[in-house]
């Protein structure tokens, strides 16, 4: 049986794979408006896809420690080209990767031996303004932990926060649901997210939960596996992480500092059934004989007298709850029936099981058109048989609506935006533009492939990032929301009066009415790099628009205040 992320992520690390079911296809739209193109053919080890927001570039990391910029030709079509590798990180098998808007380059990777192994977070800072060359140290490490043989999910996912002082960084189960294997369940370091600081330096990490806490290391807990992490244009994080072998939910949970998410005694919404005496896995109606189960499914699932009872003081968070009408099936937890949510009028929290999330993105800047405003964008790898059996196919993009319920809850509508991809595994968005990177590791995919996916936009005049003409440009501020203030970097140069060298620039603020709220800078500037410190303390919380104006060169973005 398919040995997957939601399962094994032993496949990031070793050659020897049981393969996955998959179909080689053309991928498809199935939203008006989305045009689709293969613009390259990647390394089998791929597991990201991000891009610097400080020079702009575009870059994919392999599992064998290569990072690799992606160099867009005049044809449209991707070159590769290795900037590090292992002998300048320091990083053997990396999975995570992400990039502080200053262009520190943040990875994560792992060592083991077996069931034993560390894992490590490092930082490449460019020697240069958004210069690729980096100087690579280590923020942090972990002491040896315990992180499974079987179901082995590792540090893998990524952000930098908005303030851009810290790092959030999961560290998944070391089991399928809190079953023993090798004598240990969970431990210290497993089922958690992680809180670093950036300036970080060489932090050793202890096995040991209460350790973690009183040192401010701990920002979540109850995470089965967060293979990413992205934050909504309102400021709040997400994750998408895959269920178990059972046919529980797979999860989208909004991420609050202290909240506990449930692992290992809920998996979407649904009661851990080993944990309640006696338990008979061969009646269980979610699991299905076909189900991986470590090799041995009936070990897995067992009557388990020794599993741990939820302590009373815990109380669990809701996932995201999606009224579909896409990726929305479950199977009836009394019955066993396969059901349609949406057709029902009843919510999944939050995806059919054994789609397995791995990717998500969000329009942060609401530079998409119509419905697709604002949303996420997830990509899911699976397309096994356990997900079949469901009548889901997965191994496509969806596009997640979400609305915040109060202060406690979202809720989503899910549509599928393409499908017929082939273990896909890395995502980014780029203006209007997703670049999705598909793999070859656990997955029988001979040419994993670089897909361009250019989705529609609205007509308020957002330029690409950065909007450049004639030599000059307008980036996104940082941090983008902001409370008070922000950066905005723009440069000056091309459209200028020739005998002074200089340019007459006025930088502008305007709100939804498009009334001019304030005028950062209005001056005559000298060619070349500018940035300035924008203060919103005077304004209401909401979205704005900044101009750029410079001679007959305009340039408009959005920004969003959030008090």
């Amino acid at each position: 049986m398919l040995n997957s992320i939601r399962r094994n992520v032993r496949w990031l690390m070793i050659a020897a794979i049981v393969p996955a079911v998959v179909v080689f296809a053309q991928p498809k739209s199935r939203y008006p408006g989305v045009s689709i193109k293969q613009i390259g053919i990647l390394g089998r080890n791929t597991v990201r896809i991000r891009r610097d927001p400080s020079s702009g570039r575009l870059y994919v990391l392999q599992n064998t420690g290569q990072v690799q910029r992606v160099d867009l030709g005049a044809d449209g079509n991707a070159t590769l080209t290795t900037v590090f590798t292992t002998s300048d990180h320091g990083l053997n098998a990396p999975l995570g990767m992400a990039f502080g808007q200053d262009g520190t380059m943040y990875l994560v990777g792992n060592d083991s031996t077996g069931p034993i192994g560390t894992a490590m977070i490092v930082k490449g800072v460019p020697v240069n303004l958004r210069s690729e060359p980096r100087t690579w140290s280590v923020l942090a490490r972990t002491v040896p932990y315990h992180y499974g043989n079987i179901y082995n999910h590792r540090m893998s996912g990524i952000v930098v926060n908005l303030t851009g002082d810290s790092i959030y960084v999961n560290s998944g189960a070391a089991t399928d649901h809190g079953e023993v294997h090798d004598g240990l369940r969970e431990t210290g370091l497993t089922s958690i997210i992680l809180k670093l600081p950036i300036s970080g330096q060489n932090i050793l990490l202890q096995d040991d939960r209460a350790w973690l806490k009183s040192n401010g290391y701990l920002f979540a807990e109850g995470i089965r596996n967060d293979f990413d992490l992205a934050y909504s244009g309102n400021g709040d994080l997400f994750d998408v992480q895959n269920s178990g072998d059972r046919d529980d939910p797979d999860e989208m949970n909004w991420l609050r500092e202290g909240r506990h998410y449930g692992f290992p005694w809920r998996i979407g919404r649904d009661w851990t059934p080993q944990q309640f005496v006696p338990y008979n896995p061969h009646t269980d109606p979610l699991l299905s004989p076909f189900a991986w189960g470590g090799g041995s499914l009936y070990t897995t699932f067992s009557n388990d007298s020794t599993y741990p009872p939820r302590p009373d003081s815990i109380s669990f968070t809701d996932p995201v709850l999606s009224y579909g009408p896409d990726a929305d099936r479950f199977r009836d937890t009394v019955t066993g029936q396969v059901k349609d949510a949406s057709t029902l009028g009843l919510p999944i929290p939050t995806f059919t099981p054994h789609r397995s999330p791995d990717g998500i993105v969000f329009d942060r800047d609401s530079i998409l058109g119509g419905d697709l405003m604002g949303n996420a964008f997830v990509i899911s790898y699976e397309n096994g048989a356990l997900v079949a059996a469901l009548g889901d196919t997965s191994a496509d993009v969806v596009a997640i609506a979400l609305s915040k319920q109060g202060d406690s809850l979202y809720t989503a509508r899910v549509r599928r935006v393409v499908s017929g991809l082939t273990a896909p595994l890395g995502i980014e968005l780029v203006h209007d533009t997703l670049f999705v990177a598909e793999t070859a590791l656990n997955a029988n995919n001979p040419s994993p492939k670089l897909w361009e996916i250019t989705l529609p936009t609205t007509t308020t005049g957002v330029l690409p990032a950065p909007a450049v003409a004639d030599g000059l440009a307008l980036y996104q501020n940082y941090p983008n929301p902001f409370n008070p203030t922000t950066t905005i970097r723009y440069t000056v140069g091309g459209v200028r009066d020739q005998a002074s060298g200089v340019s007459n620039v006025r930088l502008s603020v305007y709100d939804l009415l498009g009334r001019e709220v304030a005028v950062v800078v209005d001056e005559r500037q000298t060619p070349g790099e500018h940035e300035v410190r924008f203060d919103g303390r005077s304004l209401a919380s909401g979205m704005y628009f900044y101009r750029l104006k410079a001679g007959s060169y305009t340039a408009v973005r959005k920004m969003t205040i959030i008090k």
